[in-house]
């Protein structure tokens, strides 16, 4: 998820009733009217793992890539991850496309730059990988071609990317607790895996290597030149989102509205807009109660 939202903490507000207002609104459209969600798993799958957001440039066919992402280490810009043959992944089967999501290393067995957040998505299910795969193979091709990275020296070299594995496999942590609650443990799996929240909220080394899968506490600016910093979403009640209910947080996925009556700002917008304004109450639910269990902490 790669993004910014800021100033969490619930501020004063002179409307006292403001929050329960908005939260009327929101029950009555929402559950005395039948809400426009896309029955298509694939679809909903791939929009809240990002691949629409992250492969989607103004102006451009969907999933055709050529999406800008600015780090300290230079601009990635995103794949065409459409089935044309010659530009996109059409060349692909689902072993390849598995692999290089599971693993990040493509079918000519090169490493991906981690920008590419497979570390989340290794623990995806197979049915689940299998039906975004189908999603995307169902799409309109295209056959815009991919611009180059535009990366500083020495990360310019993905050679390099091989030493920075080994570091990664020495420090990375992706081991879950064991969650005995039922829905709990699906709301984990949302976050971690489909919506892989801690590649932009868990704090990460000077080599940019997450330590802990599970750890939300957010981060700082990587660069003074980016606005890159992220949030603490912990259930600690001073700095993360504690002192937010349940149904602030489905409406915050579902709306960007925070509980303060702020609206979302920055790149959150658009994961919410193309992410997880697509899973429904029930999911947005358990995502909820995992935020603000004793296992995110």
């Amino acid at each position: 998820m790669a993004v910014v939202i800021t100033n969490l903490e619930k501020r004063k507000i002179n409307i006292l009733n403001y929050k329960n207002f908005i939260k009327f609104i929101f029950i009555n459209y929402f559950f005395l009217n039948i809400p426009a969600y896309c029955d298509d798993k694939g679809k909903i799958l791939a929009y809240v793992a990002g691949c629409y957001g992250c492969h989607t440039s103004n102006n451009n066919t969907p999933f055709s890539g050529r999406y800008k992402i600015k780090t300290k280490y230079g601009t990635f810009i995103s794949p065409n991850i459409t089935f044309d043959p010659v530009n996109g992944i059409g060349s692909w089967d689902f072993k390849s496309f598995s692999n290089a999501i599971a693993h990040g290393i493509s079918p000519n067995a090169k490493p991906y730059y981690p920008v590419f957040p497979y570390k989340w998505y290794k623990d995806l299910s197979t049915k689940d990988s299998l039906a975004i795969f189908n999603y995307i193979k169902s799409l309109p091709q295209s056959s815009i071609k991919q611009k180059s990275h535009n990366l500083y020296f020495p990360y310019n070299i993905r050679e390099f990317l091989w030493i920075r594995r080994i570091l990664e496999e020495k420090l990375f942590k992706s081991q879950t607790p064991v969650i005995k609650n039922k829905v709990i443990s699906e709301g984990a799996y949302l976050i971690k895996n489909v919506g892989h929240c801690g590649a932009c909220h868990s704090p990460r080394t000077i080599f940019s290597i997450v330590k802990n899968i599970n750890d939300l506490s957010g981060r700082p600016k990587s660069n003074n030149n980016l606005n890159d910093g992220v949030p603490n979403i912990s259930n600690n009640l001073n700095k993360g989102i504690g002192s937010w209910d349940e149904l602030d947080i489905v409406f915050f996925l579902k709306n960007g509205f925070k509980p303060n009556g702020d609206y979302v700002e920055s790149h959150m917008s658009s994961i919410i807009e193309n992410g997880t304004s697509y899973l429904n109450e029930n999911e947005l639910y358990k995502i909820a109660k995992y935020l603000l269990s004793n296992y995110n902490k």
